[in-house]
């Protein structure tokens, strides 16, 4: 009996090791793939920028009566600078809301010699500060982002018009008046934005301004018959290179 035990033991401990040897051998175990971290837009940023912008002006010109004189174009230029503070929101994983309000130093200046009938007169124009609140629409492709832009802008000017021929009123020439202001209008624009580093970002921006309706009155003390009204239609094109640091304070949405 103890010989039939053994040797059933032993029979069936080399089945077991013929199966073991038969079966697959195990599949070895992958680890998770790795999910890329997406760059994160969302929160309030804040930044610098610096460009250059071209000013065009069509302006009609009226006498102390309201009479039409003559219709003018006016061309400036130069360089500007300021910041700018906004605020991102990435609602899904491949769009983004905002909103932006900025604040420029210019120096777009430009000068023009007109005549008409009674004279001549140059007039030598400077926008010396503007800026926009807009809105922002835009695609995000991980750290680019790529928006459209717009909303309200305004600006502040001066010019200096001075008469340099009056052939019936000697007396005018060299007589200068000056008129400045602060006018509202609308601006749009596009622009491209790269996360460099996870709190900083570089962009490219375009912005069309305009501003119509632009009134200034020119008034020379003691002769009446010199004053002139203008009404213009100004816009102004910039192109600015910026740079804003992010204080990320919202959830990263996720990329799959």
């Amino acid at each position: 009996m103890k010989k039939i035990i053994v040797a059933t033991v032993a029979t069936l401990g080399f089945m077991g090791q013929s199966l073991a040897a038969d079966l697959p051998a195990r599949m070895p175990m992958k680890a998770a793939p790795m999910v890329a971290p997406a760059y994160n837009w969302n929160g309030f940023y804040l930044g610098a920028n610096v460009g250059y912008g071209w000013l065009k002006s069509d302006n009609d010109a009226f006498d102390n009566a309201g009479v039409f004189i003559q219709n003018t174009k006016t061309d400036a230029a130069g360089i500007f600078g300021g910041g700018q503070i906004g605020y991102n929101w990435q609602f899904a994983p491949n769009w983004l809301l905002g909103i932006e309000a900025d604040a420029q130093a210019s120096d777009i200046k430009g000068s023009s010699l007109n005549c008409s009938a009674t004279g001549c007169a140059s007039s030598d124009g400077k926008t010396d500060r503007f800026g926009t609140v807009r809105g922002r629409i835009g695609y995000v492709a991980n750290n680019v982002l790529l928006y459209g832009t717009g909303g309200w802008a305004w600006n502040h000017g001066t010019t200096d018009r001075t008469i340099t021929a009056a052939p019936n009123a000697p007396a005018l020439v060299g007589l200068v008046a000056n008129s400045s202001g602060t006018h509202s209008g609308w601006t749009a624009g596009a622009g491209i934005e790269w996360g460099f580093l996870p709190n900083w970002t570089v962009k490219v921006e375009y912005l069309h301004l305009q501003f119509d309706n632009v009134g200034r009155d020119f008034t020379y003390a003691g002769f009446p018959a010199a004053f002139r009204h203008v009404n213009a239609n100004v816009s102004i094109d910039t192109v600015r290179v910026g740079v804003n640091y992010l204080f990320n304070t919202g959830p990263v949405v996720a990329r799959y």
